[in-house]
C-alpha cells in the first residue's frame, strides 16, 4: 500500500477527511462520536494532528470543520509541511452547546495547491477547546 495510498485529491470538488484519520498527532485523544464512528478530542492549546499526502491539485479555496464545543471554542490553523510552514487558513470555532453537539464551521483559504502533509494547529484558552468529527477542503473549478 505504501503512502501513496493515503494521498487524497481535492480537485473541484469535496471529500470529507476523518479527523481520527491522522498520520501524527500531539495532545489529542480519539473518542466515538454522537454522528457514528469517531472525532477527535481533548484539544488544547498548541495541540495539533497531520495528515499527509493531501493534494489540492490546481487549489483550494475553502475549509469546513464539523465541529463541537462544550466551551468558548478556540481556532483551527491550516499549515502547509509543518507547525511553523506556510498558513494558508484559520477557521474559528465557538462554542456549540456541549461537547457532541456539532456544527459546521467554515473559513476561507488561500495557497494551498499541489501535494502537501497538512498541520491543523489548535489555539485558543486554557483548558479543552473543541471536538472535530471531520473536515474537508473545497476547491475552485
Amino acid at each position: 500500500m505504501g503512502e501513496s495510498a493515503a494521498l487524497l485529491r481535492i480537485s473541484g470538488s469535496s471529500s470529507q477527511i476523518e479527523a481520527e484519520s491522522f498520520s501524527s498527532q500531539s495532545g489529542i485523544q480519539t473518542e466515538n462520536c454522537s454522528e457514528g464512528g469517531q472525532n477527535i478530542g481533548y484539544i488544547e492549546n498548541g495541540d495539533y494532528a497531520v495528515y499527509n499526502n493531501i493534494d489540492f491539485g490546481a487549489g483550494a479555496t475553502s475549509f469546513q470543520a464539523r465541529v463541537a464545543s462544550g466551551a468558548s471554542g478556540g481556532n483551527i490553523e491550516i499549515r502547509l509541511d509543518s507547525l511553523t510552514g506556510p498558513l494558508v487558513g484559520t477557521c474559528p470555532v465557538t462554542g456549540t452547546g456541549g461537547w457532541q453537539t456539532w456544527a459546521t464551521r467554515t473559513c476561507s483559504i488561500s495557497g494551498a495547491s499541489g501535494k502537501h502533509n497538512v498541520y491543523l494547529k489548535f489555539t485558543g484558552g486554557s483548558g479543552y477547546l473543541f471536538n472535530i468529527n471531520w473536515f474537508q477542503f473545497t476547491g475552485g473549478r
